[in-house]
């Protein structure tokens, strides 16, 4: 079971692999929301969802992963950051443009996953505080 803080919310549409990866993190300890398009993690942000942690696939349906990204819904999240999942290659430019916190290609194990969210999140644990 992992010390984690909040939510790692899953933006995938494809179903079975969302599911796959919120079973195995939730089997980790790890409290997990899962939406299936941008436009749902916009939703399930505005109705009070404070993601620690934001899994992206940016090639999704509407809206992709980058309008998710540029858009505000984050930013009222108090901008967690975000790991990209892409089937697709990402430039470093592309991922520094938009401060992105890790890249993972598909496929990708479980296993790294889970590490890459709990090292990301230990390392937010340990930011001072800058309000």
């Amino acid at each position: 079971m992992t010390d984690a803080p909040g939510v790692v919310l899953i933006v995938e549409d494809d179903d079975d692999l969302r599911s796959i990866l919120a079973r195995y993190l939730r089997h980790q300890g790890f409290v997990v929301a899962e939406a299936a398009s941008a436009e749902e993690a916009t939703s399930l942000i505005g109705d009070g969802v404070r993601p620690a942690l934001v899994v992206l696939d940016v090639n999704l349906p509407g809206d992709n992963g980058w309008d998710l990204v540029r858009g505000g819904a984050l930013s009222l999240a108090g901008n967690p950051p975000v790991v990209v999942a892409s089937a697709l290659a990402v430039s470093p430019k592309r991922l520094a443009e938009f401060g992105i916190a890790g890249y993972l290609p598909k496929p990708f194990s479980v296993e790294t996953l889970a590490d890459t969210i709990q090292r990301l999140l230990h390392r937010e644990d340990q930011q001072p505080d800058h309000d």
